[in-house]
């Protein structure tokens, strides 16, 4: 049997050497496929366009509609605050849904708070022949809302907004961290935070609470508005909470001082701030004649007292309202 020819062997050297090139090609273009123009690539481009603070652009790669809400956390500074410290621990594999459709579940953490958050793109064709091309599939931004009934505004990743009524709604975009708190002279309400994810309940409610400065505020409008009482000369101050009964006939001058100043408590109803009811003791000195016998004695009596009072916290303005029955 005669060898194999030259001519032979260099075809078949050729052949394998096509044949490995285009293995190897197919393996190039499956990996840059993946890797490159891949759903999980295009999540990991929309969540770099959200540190980068890029608003607009996110929004348009994520192919969604902004909501009838405050769009004050999808730009600048709110947004990027919104991303900061984010830590993606895993973009999951692509898997299929039907439709052409892939779900690209993200794992994330900010601090201790972890989240998931899962995106929908879609198959929109090809790309020079091999290469896919997808989309995140149509959806509407997520929003969030915010409750504070004692507030008119709060402050959202860094940015101050308004609270009409004392409650707001604001999209958000998914994979995000929206925190709110408040923070003034006279109200505080520490931060509370939620993660824009697929488990998140979408609400924030700040509870405000009196800083020592208003109910020092509070405590001095109601020991000048006693202290304004004590000034009458009369056995029953008009419009004070005090007075003394006596079947005697008293002379003046009647002098009264307040020994017991009420304590200030303060509580929220239907987001209105209450005072708790005013109790105190003031005492009267006076000389005081016995109509029968026409004797003089000294009159010392200490009268409790309680009394109620209205109260506004509107910003920097304080209004307080006592209201004597």
């Amino acid at each position: 049997m005669q060898g194999t020819s030259p001519v032979i062997k260099a075809v078949a050297a050729w052949l394998l050497a096509l044949m490995l090139t285009i293995a190897a090609a197919v393996v190039v273009i499956y990996f840059v496929n993946a890797k490159t123009y891949g759903p999980e690539k295009h999540v990991e481009s929309y969540l770099q366009k959200l540190a980068d603070g890029e608003g607009e652009q996110a929004l348009g790669m994520l192919n969604a509609q902004v909501p009838e809400a405050n769009a004050a956390l999808l730009d600048g500074d709110a947004l990027r605050a919104s991303v900061k410290g984010q830590q993606v621990r895993q973009i999951g594999d692509a898997e299929e849904i039907g439709g052409n459709r892939v779900e690209v579940a993200v794992d994330y953490a900010y601090g201790e708070a972890e989240g998931t958050t899962r995106f929908v793109l879609e198959n929109t064709g090809k790309r020079w022949l091999f290469f896919d091309t997808w989309d995140f599939a149509p959806a509407t931004l997520p929003t969030v809302q915010v409750n504070a009934p004692a507030l008119r505004e709060a402050t959202l990743n860094g940015v101050r907004v308004t609270l009409p009524e004392g409650a707001n709604t604001f999209a958000a975009f998914p994979a995000s961290r929206v925190t709110a708190s408040y923070d003034s002279q006279y109200l505080a309400a520490a931060e509370r935070e939620i993660l824009v994810s697929d488990d998140a309940e979408p609400q924030l409610t700040l509870v405000p609470e009196a800083t020592k400065e208003l109910v020092s505020k509070i405590d001095a409008g109601i020991r000048e508005f006693l202290d304004d009482c004590t000034a009458a000369d009369r056995l029953a101050p008009p419009g004070c909470p005090f007075y003394h009964l006596t079947n005697n006939r008293v002379d003046q001058p009647i002098r009264w001082s307040i020994t017991d100043y009420p304590d200030v408590e303060l509580t929220q109803a239907e987001g209105a701030w209450v005072l708790s009811p005013l109790s105190g003791t003031a005492q009267v000195t006076a000389t005081q004649v016995d109509l029968f016998s026409g004797d003089k004695s000294p009159l010392v009596a200490d009268e409790p007292f309680t009394f109620s009072a209205s109260l506004r916290v509107d910003g920097e303005n304080v209004t307080l309202s006592p209201q004597v029955d």
